[in-house]
């Protein structure tokens, strides 16, 4: 199921890439997530290439709390962002069922004007699971966006408290 954002966020285009590319943000932006370890960061010129695992709680009914361990909820993402042309690219690989599960995206940060910044996102996830899979999809994807509304406020509040710690610039 492929799916896109849009987002403007006031501050210029390096402050906003510079506080999306910080991972240690995701535990406090997204409800979801308990723990992010950044397994790989790697500068290469004008590349960075990250590993980055992640363990999420999910909104799992009580009765199947029992049945869904922790590596089930945890997911390594494979990405490259390339500061010239202002673009991270990703692949999330699941621990369990990654025979059936695949999710890719690239998230783009495009100057406008002076002062804002505008982040778009274009995903892809692909559940091979007859029936089920499409209800799982778009689950994801309504949750993923409802993440990604609460990345963009808190995005919006740490780029102008990095401004102010680096007096306008980065």
């Amino acid at each position: 199921m492929k799916y896109n954002t849009r987002h403007v966020i006031e501050g210029p285009l390096e402050a906003v890439e510079k506080v999306g590319l910080d991972r240690s943000r995701d535990v406090k932006v997204y409800p979801n997530v308990t723990k992010t370890t950044v397994k790989k960061r790697e500068q290469k010129g004008s590349k960075i290439t990250v590993v980055v695992e992640t363990v999420a709680n999910g909104d799992i009914p009580p009765n199947l709390r029992k049945l869904i361990s922790p590596n089930m909820l945890t997911w390594t993402e494979y990405g490259e962002h390339d500061f010239d042309t202002h673009t991270y690219k990703y692949d999330v690989k699941t621990f369990y069922f990654s025979n059936v599960f695949k999710m890719t995206g690239v998230i783009k940060y495009i100057k406008d004007g002076e002062d804002k910044t505008v982040r778009t996102l274009d995903g892809d996830i692909q559940i091979k699971i007859p029936l089920l899979g499409a209800i799982a999809e778009k689950k994801i994807v309504e949750v993923q966006k409802q993440n990604l509304e609460l990345d963009i406020k808190n995005m919006r509040e740490e780029v102008r408290e990095l401004l102010k710690k680096e007096g306008g610039s980065c």
